[in-house]
């Protein structure tokens, strides 16, 4: 036997509109099938030819129109739910995370690391939770662990390291009371005539071509750099090599920048050919007070920060034909570093490996 049409209460003028509107405007798909299914009641259709134009069931039609009658626009909303509840509760995530973090041979595991298929594997065995490993990846992401590389780290052996970083932090913070300069030394190098390779713009599937690089007949150089850390000067000059009298040459030159009466706060590291005799007697003759960074602490020598960019901008893509060549090229980089209009690139370079500011 069919079943007796079911229809649509009648509407007013008001309520024919806002059904239009929805089914024109309404941003869910389902509210706006049901509001179609209403008007379409409201033409007189039946059940059967509504369900047909919508592709859905004739029970799925008359409940809409019932639900309608009794319960308004209101009928009409979709009621979400949350979906399928977690599989995994708070207490196993909790417990993944702490797995995951800790080492496997600390947990009875015969490896050094986990990966996402074993650790999956070791979490099954232990009955804490079955779980794949593109998903444990994802639970993994969720709290904040990602796979990363070990880094190492070392600390400074140095008693005396708290008060030499002290003085070494008050120099570089403000200027000596006395009206001192703090000047920061160190070498870069060994510096090599070949082509290096580095970066920059060219076609898509035509970069840059170098040279290759069989032969080295030019031999190594170092850059000595004194960085002037107040003015924010830096100077520079090319050494074949970093005996006490190569020192001892540029730290003259270096005392001549500036006033005889001005003393100079001269920072460098324990580099033994750095505090040869020859170079505490010159200091202690010309108003130069040697500060000495900690050991292996050289971080703190306000001029590393700056052989960095000498690297990216000088170094990198590039092939000297002679040292005459590089030592042009470099008092390019420093005049340009040193003038009033500073590229922010170079200053970010710079603040990169800047820690003891």
């Amino acid at each position: 036997m069919r079943p007796p049409e079911v229809f649509v209460r009648p509407l007013s003028h008001e309520e024919a509109v806002r059904l239009k509107r929805l089914v024109k405007r309404s941003k869910l798909a389902s509210t706006r099938e049901r509001a179609s299914i209403v008007l379409g009641s409201n033409a007189g259709l039946p059940a059967s030819s509504i369900a047909a134009s919508w592709l859905t069931d004739d029970n799925h039609v008359r409940k809409v129109i019932h639900e309608f009658n009794e319960r308004g626009f209101d009928s009409l909303s979709p009621n979400f739910r949350g979906g399928r509840p977690r599989r995994i509760a708070c207490d196993q995530r909790q417990r993944i995370v702490s797995v995951a973090g800790a080492r496997p041979d600390t947990q009875g595991v015969p490896l050094t690391r986990w990966s996402l298929p074993r650790l999956a594997g070791y979490l099954a065995d232990q009955g804490i939770v079955q779980i794949s490993p593109v998903h444990l990846g994802r639970v993994l992401a969720e709290a904040n662990l990602s796979f990363q590389r070990t880094r190492t780290w070392k600390a400074s052996p140095d008693p005396d390291y708290q008060a030499k970083t002290a003085r070494i932090l008050a120099l570089t913070r403000e200027r000596p009371t006395d009206g001192g300069v703090v000047i920061a030394f160190d070498q870069m190098g060994p510096v090599s005539l070949r082509p290096t390779p580095g970066g920059g713009w060219a076609p898509k599937g035509r970069p840059e071509r170098q040279r290759a690089d069989y032969n080295r007949r030019h031999g190594t150089r170092y850059t000595f750099g004194a960085y002037d850390v107040h003015a924010d000067r830096l100077r520079v000059r090319l050494r074949p090599r970093r005996r006490g009298l190569d020192n001892l040459a540029f730290l003259a030159q270096i005392r001549a920048c500036y006033p005889a009466r001005q003393r100079i706060y001269w920072i460098q590291d324990n580099l033994s050919a750095n505090w040869t005799p020859e170079i505490r007697g010159f200091a202690d003759d010309n108003r130069i007070d040697l500060v000495a960074t900690p050991t292996y602490a050289s971080y703190l020598n306000p001029v590393e920060c700056h052989f960095t960019p000498i690297s990216q901008f000088v170094v990198c893509n590039a092939d000297y034909i002679d040292w005459d060549a590089f030592a042009f090229a470099l008092a390019r980089h420093i005049r340009y570093r040193n003038g009033e209009h500073r590229d922010r690139r170079l200053i970010a370079a710079e603040n990169r490996h800047r820690i003891a500011a």
